[in-house]
């Protein structure tokens, strides 16, 4: 039926109707603007939360890595042991008079442990008598040789030990050669190298918690060397490197009775 042949108000009832259904269908589709409005909003402010939220995750992070430096590491990035194999926390305590074997190793080298089982006893022997000092360069040279960069790891908890238990860290040092992983495969965790802590005598909490966070493993790895080391004109370029009156030793380091001869030719002592 048309407009012409309905009834005055019949014609006012359809307009009423007509207005009536557009003011509702402009109602709806407010409502859903405003809905979609709202919703963006959240996910806009879960966006920004998760940024924060992240930031500050990732800022923790950095700051127990990157940040973070060793306190005994002061001696060109090493660790020095002087006598009765006591780490030392200053570089004053260190005598200009007393020789001293610098080594740069990497816990994961095969060639560092051959060098380590035989000829560290004795190296002990004359670091305790006082006759030397041994100063140690962990780094994460070989970290590509291992699934979980366990060179890096390792290292770390090294220089945590250091830190906080010192007098363990030479008998630390030398179990984790003894606990050494084949190379291309993965070393033991950090809860691993912590339990390993604790059969070496550590009972220090803060100790054993440095070693599970791995809080020197990025610090390690910006530590270690790509050209001339430190006070040398010795170019870095494999583990163990062994340095003794700024002369590296090029014999075989599987052989303690040669490395003594060199050792006591380059830097005699009493």
């Amino acid at each position: 039926m048309s407009d012409e042949k309905l009834t005055r108000d019949q014609q006012r009832e359809a307009a009423r109707a007509k207005a009536k259904a557009m003011r509702e269908a402009q109602k709806k589709s407010a409502g859903r603007k405003k809905i979609a409005l709202i919703s963006g909003s959240i996910v806009a402010g879960i966006a920004i939360i998760g940024a924060v939220v992240f930031g500050i995750v990732l800022a923790s992070q950095n700051n127990a890595t990157t940040d973070k430096a060793p306190a005994t590491a002061i001696f060109d990035n090493g660790i020095k042991i002087g006598k009765d194999l006591k780490v030392m926390t200053s570089t004053s305590q260190a005598d200009p008079n007393v020789p001293n074997i610098i080594i740069y190793e990497d816990l994961q080298c095969p060639a560092c442990k051959q060098f380590e089982i035989p000829n560290m006893p004795q190296i002990g022997e004359l670091v305790k008598a006082g006759k030397y000092t041994l100063e140690v360069h962990p780094i994460s040279f070989l970290d590509g040789n291992s699934q979980n960069e366990y060179s890096s790891r390792a290292g770390s908890a090294l220089l945590c030990v250091a830190d906080s238990s010192p007098d363990n860290f030479f008998d630390f040092n030398s179990a984790l050669y003894n606990h050494q992983p084949e190379e291309q495969t993965a070393g033991p965790s950090n809860d691993a190298l912590a339990t390993l802590a604790q059969q070496t005598g550590v009972t220090n909490s803060k100790t054993l918690d440095c070693i599970k966070n791995a809080s020197f493993a990025r610090w390690i790895k910006n530590a270690t060397p790509t050209g001339k080391l430190a006070g040398t004109d010795i170019q870095f370029s494999h583990t163990p490197t062994i340095i003794v009156a700024g002369q590296e030793y090029q014999g075989d380091t599987t052989n303690p009775a040669m490395f003594l001869q060199w050792l006591q030719t380059v830097a005699p002592v009493a």
